[in-house]
């Protein structure tokens, strides 16, 4: 093992270190997150997002959907007919729009997300083992500051959703900060 000079290890970080830092381990769990979960999904690409966002928000429009999953509404009527087509979700009537389809998980499109949620839990517990318990909480108290604070709009939310576990997600941050700001999901017409 390879032993740092002692000056070296006492020095202060500086911010530009301690960014690049963050951001190399915030790039490496989320390429972690995104190959585990497109390697549960029925396709590459968005499939693993569309999946779990269904499952966190189900009824949302084709709209809200490429909000969420990062397509164009074209790109995503096409993810859309894909799914159906595998027989993963389906399109329902609109609660409140006769000219929008809902968007829902059919029972075979709940196990697919279930696999794509679970791969990801996976994959963040690993990476995250390292940590102690105390270690671990301060990072998500942190974690939901941010999160909070940059969280910009409602359709912000569905992107910054796109891979949770809602029924993990107890006292989800973001669905606290939208009702703080008056906006709640899926009763703006748009989900």
């Amino acid at each position: 093992m390879l032993s740092m000079p002692r000056a070296h290890i006492d020095a202060p970080m500086d911010g530009p270190r301690d960014r690049n830092i963050f951001g190399a381990f915030a790039l490496m769990i989320s390429d972690d997150i995104v190959r585990a979960s497109s390697s549960r999904a029925p396709e590459a690409g968005p499939a693993a997002s569309a999946l779990a966002l269904l499952a966190h928000q189900p009824g949302l429009s084709i709209r809200m959907l490429a909000v969420g999953v990062g397509l164009s509404h074209a790109g995503t009527v096409r993810l859309v007919d894909r799914l159906a087509t595998e027989g993963l979700i389906e399109r329902r009537e609109h609660s409140s729009d006769g000219r929008t389809r809902a968007l829902y998980l059919t029972p075979t499109g709940k196990i697919a997300s279930d696999e794509v949620l679970a791969s990801r839990d996976e994959v963040i517990a690993e990476g995250l083992s390292i940590l102690k318990p105390d270690e671990l909480k301060i990072l998500c108290d942190m974690a939901e500051r941010v999160l909070r604070d940059r969280l910009e709009n409602l359709e912000h939310s569905y992107r910054i959703c796109r891979l949770c576990c809602y029924e993990g997600c107890t006292n989800c941050p973001i669905d606290a900060e939208l009702h703080e700001r008056g906006v709640e999901r899926g009763k703006s017409g748009d989900g």
